[in-house]
């Protein structure tokens, strides 16, 4: 992408847009993606990863004729209990996993995922801004890798299995996965972060996919050399992320949006209605600090849901204002 001043959303629908050409080009099969709130996978509260909407495809191995792509909203539960602290994350609690499930041809998924990254047609990031990170106990994928560019940087770390064992909540089918890592250089640094896994997924007889992910943000915040996710998305586009008071405002306001939008509060699951009360908690303790009118939060929560989903929402104003302020009184 050209280097003219661009905003954090045009360059995350770059990378977003980029990556459906590019594997829907090379044959693999668009998979919609789902609410966060879906529990189409049983094992967790809320989609967390690209992997959950595609694991029903492992049962009958029905991968088409290569693969299987989606770009899935995901929230990560596990970064809410700094959610209402002074200590910086890296991570915020929302992200959208662009990832694959492919046939288990590792030269070809290896070769496809590069093509994304390096390729003119996509990405054009420079080889020698990337680094793959693989374990010398794994002969298959250091094979696997040895096609694509001699510039990308390679470290083979010496680690036992238990160290990088992926779990998939798959432990009844004995379903484990073994990855290698790709590091981008982040800008204005030399030091190579971590936005992409590519990994084997066996049961111990033998493989049956390849599973590969990539976080939209943890590229954006490398693009933009930020700190954090929170200020590499689309909603530093509308709030100056200049201090950790706002970054913890902005990464509650994402996930309670995110939320409203799929209509939580009517959702079956109480436990779900439960931890959206806890982001609103957190949204109104930072809220009381920097002191936004109600008005402007829900403002700020449209504006990022239409550009985050290419979609107006001013309609459901109203609504959004109604349940916050209901959301609010029960709270107290």
């Amino acid at each position: 992408m050209a280097d003219k001043k661009i905003s954090k959303s045009e360059y995350l629908d770059f990378v977003e847009g980029k990556f459906k050409n590019c594997f829907s080009e090379k044959g693999y099969i668009e998979e919609p993606a789902v609410d966060v709130t879906s529990k189409i996978d049983p094992t967790v509260d809320f989609i967390g990863s690209n992997i959950s909407p595609l694991k029903k495809y492992l049962d009958t191995e029905d991968y088409g004729n290569v693969g299987r792509y989606i770009v899935q909203e995901c929230m990560k539960f596990k970064s809410f209990k700094y959610l209402q602290t002074d200590i910086s994350q890296k991570f915020g609690c929302y992200y959208r996993g662009m990832g694959i499930l492919a046939r288990p041809e590792l030269e070809r998924v290896v070769k496809d995922t590069f093509d994304y990254l390096t390729g003119e047609e996509y990405l054009h990031i420079p080889p020698d801004d990337l680094c793959i990170k693989v374990s010398s106990l794994d002969d298959d994928l250091i094979k696997a890798t040895e096609s694509v560019d001699g510039k990308i940087n390679r470290l083979v770390n010496e680690s036992s299995i238990e160290h990088y064992r992926h779990r998939y909540g798959m432990d009844e089918k004995n379903i484990f996965g073994r990855d290698f890592n790709i590091g981008i250089k982040k800008e204005g640094t030399d030091e190579f972060f971590n936005f992409a896994a590519f990994v084997v997924m066996e049961n111990g007889e033998r493989k049956l996919a390849v599973d590969m992910g990539i976080s939209n943000l943890a590229l954006s915040m490398c693009k933009f050399g930020t700190n954090s996710t929170v200020a590499s998305s689309r909603i530093a586009d509308f709030i100056d992320i200049d201090s950790i008071m706002k970054e913890k405002f902005a990464d509650s306001l994402v996930a309670v949006a995110t939320l409203l939008k799929e209509n939580v509060t009517n959702h079956r699951s109480k436990h779900l209605r439960m931890k959206f009360r806890q982001y609103l908690r957190a949204l109104n303790y930072w809220n009381e600090q920097l002191q936004y009118a109600d008005e402007d939060v829900v403002n700020l929560i449209v504006n990022y849901l239409n550009a985050e989903y290419h979609s107006s929402f001013e309609q459901r104003k109203d609504e959004f204002h109604q349940v916050l302020t209901l959301q609010k009184k029960r709270m107290k």
